[in-house]
């Protein structure tokens, strides 16, 4: 069932709850074997609030955590679902998380010693947890376990209906390593062994970093690697048909690319003879046939960090022009 009007905090859309209704921002990449974010202690005695973004899909990670001693609690990230550890003990474990990669918001609201969990605004299950509440680590246990790979965001911790921390966690964290607390308490946090994060732009309800191939547009000849028969001339990438079979047209390496998603866009045109696709490492998108612009979201394997534009039509080889090829990592809205 949807959330009733009793729970605590405002909610609101990806699109507007995520960078506070800006149309850029910074996200932070955790890297699950040294990256976490501490928090000064907050203790919650009555009703309350946490709630956050992730796009995780890791395995046997920490999503919060206030430790395992006298009122510690800590949301436990198992497969498919999340569990409710208190002082130490697991207590319940909630099976609605979603894992697909993509930003979903994750509320955990008390009323009444009632515990109910929501992903995305949809109740899930509810458990009985009575006493008081600390937190004092995000995407770790405290002290530094268990370390979550992924993106955490927009954490929000309410008591009764104040607002007390919201961590963004929108700084540029290359520069910085201390994430502002824009609650009530105004009780910043730190950045442990974070070192980069990534400028977004907002499209839609979806989050697109920055542009990682060079040269896409073919101002120049260079930059790409080009098989026999593929020129740059004059902002296009052409090709006569004249590779081996099987052969990629053009190939562009060391993208950073990970296990995550990109939104790919490339375009065709004077097409005589079969059809091109892009491969992220060893991910491919769908293959085109005929003239257009095509865009799709891939999810790369991380085993090669290539953008490679080829001709898979069997022993077909490509006759035509490719232009504006661009990849980015993509942040997905549920």
């Amino acid at each position: 069932m949807l959330r009733m009007n009793n729970r605590i905090a405002l909610g609101s859309n990806l699109g507007k709850s995520i960078g506070n209704g800006t149309t850029n921002r910074y996200f932070s990449t955790l890297d699950g074997a040294a990256d976490y974010y501490t928090i000064p202690t907050v203790t919650l005695t009555g009703d309350f609030e946490l709630s956050f973004y992730t796009d995780s899909k890791s395995v046997n990670k920490m999503l919060l955590s206030g430790g395992t001693g006298t009122s510690g609690l800590e949301l436990f990230l198992a497969n498919d679902n999340i569990q409710l550890y208190y002082e130490g003990v697991s207590v319940k474990t909630f099976t609605g998380y979603v894992n697909d990669g993509k930003l979903n918001l994750n509320e955990f609201i008390r009323v009444s010693n009632t515990l109910s969990y929501y992903v995305n605004g949809v109740f899930i299950d509810s458990y009985v947890l009575v006493g008081n509440v600390k937190i004092d680590t995000i995407g770790a246990r405290t002290g530094g376990g268990l370390k979550l790979d992924g993106v955490i965001s927009d954490v929000k911790i309410t008591d009764g209906t104040d607002l007390r921390r919201y961590y963004k966690i929108d700084e540029d964290l290359s520069a910085t390593s201390t994430i502002i607390d824009s609650g009530s308490d105004g009780s910043n946090g730190t950045a442990v062994s974070i070192t980069s994060s990534e400028l977004f732009t907002l499209e839609g309800a979806d989050w697109i970093g920055a542009e990682l191939v060079v040269n896409g547009d073919f101002a120049t000849d260079s930059d790409w690697t080009k098989e026999t028969g593929v020129t740059i001339n004059g902002g296009v990438c052409s090709s006569d048909g004249s590779m081996a079979a099987y052969s990629p047209v053009i190939i562009q390496t060391s993208l950073p690319l990970t296990v995550t998603p990109y939104k790919t866009v490339y375009t065709m045109s004077n097409v005589t003879a079969n059809g091109t696709k892009i491969i992220l490492g060893l991910t491919s998108g769908t293959q085109h046939n005929a003239n257009g612009t095509y865009s799709e979201i891939i999810t790369s394997d991380g085993a090669n960090p290539n953008v490679n534009i080829q001709a898979v039509q069997g022993n077909g080889k490509y006759i035509g022009d490719l232009d504006n090829v661009s990849v980015k990592r993509i942040l997905q809205a549920p």
